[in-house]
């Protein structure tokens, strides 16, 4: 039997960067600030968010 270890070797590891992000106040949904909605509603139950700061990976746009 052959199993490929190359692939999980060259994988590259996250980068954990502090981000503001927007919480929602009555579910768990939370948003980025670079993606959130100019009304800052949840995009889930669409209720009042709250601003938080998170560790989240970094992404390469």
């Amino acid at each position: 039997m052959f199993f490929n270890r190359k692939a999980a070797e060259e994988k590259p590891e996250d980068i954990l960067i502090n981000l503001e992000v927007y919480a929602c106040n009555s579910c768990h949904g939370w948003m980025r600030k670079d993606f959130a909605t100019d009304d800052l509603k949840c995009p889930l139950c669409g209720n009042e968010t709250s601003m938080e700061m998170r560790e989240l990976p970094q992404i390469n746009l």
